[in-house]
């Protein structure tokens, strides 16, 4: 590290928080002159994955705690899915949390024990701040994950910058929802692992996205990916896929050897559901693309562990999973950074032959936190000492499970 850097490390007992590495104060687009970072808290462990968000006063979190809410018994997950492990593949990856270890190994723990592990730790976040000092005052900005109902704020914002830039750069817009879904039974008739049946949909996807880009040969097009907690508390997915169709010409029958190879590559998938009369939407006329596709994102309203159980069991199965709830593609990525530049700086991202484009990232303009700082290592300052975690693994401890994949066998539809 040159000498133009330094690092400001995490304080206090059983808490986490970031060490930070970025200009020293004053220097070229550091404006917040960060110093001391701490977060509040004793005792609390929020996902070392998410950075904190924009600087904000000081403020009083909720106070809803892991005391708040009574936990979870498998009679309160409906269709007797409270005693199914969330998953039983052989070799699948899950959080810490979810894990237990038997005498036949490390195996996944049953839903409702992870959807509490998941309201623990989502609690946690409530009672968690992270501060520093800015220009000699102390700023408290709240620890933020992507299950908080302010997080919908998040994804609408960049929806809504995705419905500009596509204006500015397709002639005609025609939208396009492909939903996947997958069997939740297994042959014998119980309800699936729910972690396994949400990677059925999603290897489906990966297969069905190559079909995709052979449907729109020629097209200019992007796409939107958002997981939907079923009335039972199963996921199935959504792609929103944006392309550019000044004549209209885009129907659903289109989609049929999209729809096809989903259905042929997901044994659990049946065809009834996945025809382009079911499976596919085509609209030519969507006036407000951000409220389209946010109804399917349901993080807006009601405080999360309020919510109805069929959600609260959703977020905790891709919690367990780490499984991101939504993504765009890489071009719809580019086309939302691309409006928070023209928003936050008014200029074209073209001008200056994006010159003027490059400068506002490299000066922390994409980062929630600016000023050219960027997280170095990620903290956790226990009683006996600082713990180092790379930022770019996630932070989560993860666990490979033994598993058995002959108890939990999917239907083949």
């Amino acid at each position: 590290m040159s000498a133009a850097h330094r690092n400001v490390e995490v304080g206090g007992s059983g808490g986490y928080g970031w060490r930070y590495s970025g200009p020293p104060d004053g220097g070229p687009g550091n404006p917040r002159r960060c110093g001391v970072v701490a977060v509040s808290g004793a005792g609390s462990r929020p996902s070392k994955t998410n950075c904190p968000g924009e600087s904000e006063g000081a403020e009083t979190p909720e106070s809803a705690g892991p005391s708040d809410y009574d936990h979870a018994q498998p009679g309160d997950l409906p269709g007797g899915t409270g005693l199914r492990p969330i998953s039983t593949e052989p070799g699948r990856t899950l959080r810490d949390e979810a894990v237990h270890e038997l005498t036949d190994g490390a195996q996944a723990r049953p839903w409702y024990r992870v959807l509490d592990e998941w309201r623990d730790w989502y609690s946690d976040y409530l009672h968690s701040h992270i501060e520093y000092e800015q220009d000699g005052e102390t700023v408290r900005s709240r620890l933020k994950n992507s299950y908080m109902p302010e997080y919908g704020n998040t994804y609408y914002a960049k929806l809504k910058g995705l419905e500009r830039e596509v204006d500015r750069a397709f002639e005609d817009l025609t939208t396009v929802m492909l939903t996947d879904t997958a069997s939740n039974e297994t042959q014998g008739g119980l309800m699936r692992p729910p972690g396994d049946h949400m990677r059925d949909i999603a290897d489906g996807w990966d297969v069905q996205r190559k079909a995709l880009h052979r449907a729109l040969d020629g097209y200019r097009w992007e796409y939107a990916k958002v997981w939907e907690p079923h009335e039972s508390g199963y996921g199935h997915l959504h792609i929103a896929v944006f392309v550019e169709d000044p004549d209209d010409d885009l129907d659903a029958g289109q989609f049929e050897p999209v729809m096809r190879t989903y259905y042929e590559n997901t044994d659990p998938a049946g065809w009834d559901a996945h025809k382009p009369e079911n499976g596919v939407s085509v609209s030519h006329e969507v006036h407000d693309l951000g409220c389209y596709i946010s109804e399917y994102i349901g993080t807006f309203g009601e405080e999360t562990l309020s919510r109805p159980m069929k959600e609260q069991m959703f977020y905790a199965v891709t919690w367990a999973t780490n499984t991101r709830r939504v993504e765009f593609s890489n071009g719809a990525q580019d086309l939302i950074r691309r409006d928070r530049f023209r928003q936050e700086t008014g200029l074209r991202p073209e001008d200056r032959g994006g010159e003027c484009m490059d400068s506002w990232k490299q000066g922390g303009g994409e980062s929630d936190e600016g000023g050219g700082w960027q997280v170095d290592s990620i903290v956790n300052a226990g009683p006996d000492g600082p713990e180092y975690h790379d930022p770019t693994t996630g932070g989560v401890d993860v666990t490979e499970i033994e598993g058995a994949d002959t108890v939990d066998p999917p239907p083949e539809l």
